[in-house]
């Protein structure tokens, strides 16, 4: 049986019934879904509540011929492929008809060769539009993926992505919330040998359970009230690709063990389907809880913990890697068509910016940014310009400080120090992080005898 061949039904009509069975027995010992109609007309109301992807029929029969049947058929039904029989004497019609939007025709007696061909040359054809209607229900934005920041902690998360992204195996990627978990999880799907495919998200937090299944395995036409036509899963969408299961740890329970079984396995079934469906995908999970504990109060299986985490990527909060918040902010602006943003030009929205603790990490502050980036319009991002909760906690971590006040000098002769360090003292490379010449460095280095 030819793998996943029952998704293609086909619907013979002819009004002699023993070319009828035969055609039956032929195509279905292939492993293809057939449906046989006797006439034109319950070959239309078969059309009516049935997934037909081709029709082979007879062209000379009573009532409606196979001629008006293919009219009809490419009226209401453009997308079924239409293949006509005809005895010899009937070929002028027959090539006709393929004017008229017939894919082929096969000249009585049938050779039964030449179904089989016909047969599974379309099925192939089918295969190539199944899968273009995929990548159009999964319209997936491709891009060059960046994760800025070169503090040690990031580049360790660099460092092991390129480790992973090679090796076939599913990864688990753990963090809070709004730490750039899913650019970790599309980092590697770039670096990995399924880069040419699709690499497919979805949050298992923000969907219904019942829903959810829906949404990873895929439903066929009427499998429940409001499916009226058919819809491709996830799994299915991803083959030889990615998929990323974003807060695995919000999945129901019951839907683990199914999640657990195509996961071993790389088969499936659609909701309302029948037939097993292989697909070749790779594993990505994502979560900001602690799963072992969620094992520990049975809400979580330990067995799929396992075969998730079969690697782990730990993504650190935006508190333990500050000094990649320059960067970040820079990053930012150049997307906003503003490079001339760098610590010389912000001292005073840096220090701000490095005195919060960013409980929402990357996300807060992008947030924060377009907010400062919106009210600043063409002017520089300043601390005015923030939410008040990031202002109002720079005042109170000075009022409780028993340091000084710092000067402008102060917070700028720091900055200038750590980017220096960060860049293993790289005079060139440091100046073009600050976004000042190298002359410009070297006085200020010299000014702090450092030069």
């Amino acid at each position: 049986m030819k793998a996943n061949s029952r998704e293609f039904s086909i619907l013979l009509v002819d009004d002699d019934a023993k070319i009828l069975s035969a055609l039956e027995i032929l195509i279905a010992s292939e492993g293809y879904q057939v449906y046989k109609a006797a006439d034109a007309k319950t070959a239309l109301k078969i059309l009516k509540t049935t997934d037909i992807h081709l029709v082979l029929s007879d062209i000379m029969m009573p009532g409606i011929s196979g001629m008006d049947l293919l009219k009809k058929i490419k009226s209401t039904h453009p997308e079924i492929i239409v293949v006509l029989m005809t005895g010899y004497s009937s070929v002028p019609g027959a090539i006709n008809a393929i004017r008229d939007g017939a894919q082929d025709y096969l000249i009585k007696p049938i050779n039964t060769d030449d179904v089989i061909l016909m047969v599974e040359r379309n099925y192939q054809q089918f295969k190539r539009n199944q899968r273009a209607v995929m990548l159009r229900q999964e319209a997936t934005r491709h891009k060059s993926i960046s994760i800025v920041g070169s503090s040690p902690r990031i580049e360790q998360v660099k460092e092991e992505i390129s480790q992973v992204a090679p090796v076939d195996i599913s990864v688990l990627i753990t963090g809070e919330s709004g730490t750039g978990k899913e650019l970790v999880a599309r980092s590697i799907h770039e670096q990995s040998l399924r880069k040419d495919n699709l690499f497919v998200a979805i949050n298992c937090a923000s969907i219904p359970s019942d829903l959810l299944e829906s949404e990873l395995f895929g439903h066929e036409k009427g499998a429940f009230s409001g499916a009226v036509t058919r819809k491709y899963g996830l799994f299915e969408v991803a083959d030889k690709g990615t998929l990323l299961l974003d807060e695995i740890g919000e999945m129901a329970s019951e839907l683990q063990a199914k999640i657990l079984r195509t996961i071993e396995t790389g088969t499936f079934r659609r909701l309302g389907g029948t037939s097993e469906i292989t697909s070749d995908f790779r594993i990505v999970s994502a979560t900001n809880r602690d799963l072992q504990q969620s094992i520990s109060e049975n809400q979580f299986r330990a067995d799929l913990f396992f075969r998730l985490n079969q690697f782990n990527i730990e993504v650190p909060p935006l508190r333990q890697r500050k000094s990649d918040i320059l960067e970040l902010v820079e990053y930012f602006f150049m997307e906003k068509g503003r490079e001339n943003i760098s610590s010389a030009t912000i001292p005073d929205t840096l220090e701000l910016l490095l005195s919060y603790d960013w409980p929402g990490n990357i996300r807060e502050l992008f947030n924060a940014l377009e907010r400062a980036h919106l009210l600043a319009g063409t002017g520089l991002p300043l601390p005015k310009h923030f939410p008040p909760e990031i202002r109002m906690n720079s005042v109170q971590q000075q009022t409780n400080s028993n340091e000084p006040t710092k000067t402008l000098a102060e917070v700028e002769n720091k900055h200038i120090l750590e980017v220096y360090n960060r860049n293993s003292q790289n005079k060139p490379k440091t100046a073009k992080a600050l976004g000042i010449s190298v002359r410009s460095l070297y006085n200020k280095l010299k000014a702090m005898d450092l030069s």
